[in-house]
């Protein structure tokens, strides 16, 4: 992941739950992947957003993406 001065780069856990999120994953398939409870995917969304000044999850997901934080979604890779 990489480094930005006007975007802090996230945790670890924040990265995982973001590329979940940017494959489609519901904040119940997160945490039921990475086991922890769903209210604890919408905090670190949050704190992901925070940092990022993302207005929403989709602005979130985007800001990512053209950091290269995550991958685009491969349209053939079977996401959710």
């Amino acid at each position: 992941m990489s480094s930005d001065r006007n975007h802090p780069p996230l945790t670890p856990r924040e990265h995982d739950v973001v590329r979940l999120a940017s494959r489609g994953y519901s904040a119940k398939q997160i945490a039921l992947e990475l086991a922890i409870a769903p209210r604890t995917v919408d905090s670190y969304l949050e704190h992901a957003k925070a940092k990022t000044g993302a207005r929403n999850r989709n602005h979130l997901i985007a800001i990512a993406i053209g950091k290269g934080w995550v991958a685009p979604p491969d349209p053939g890779d079977g996401a959710v």
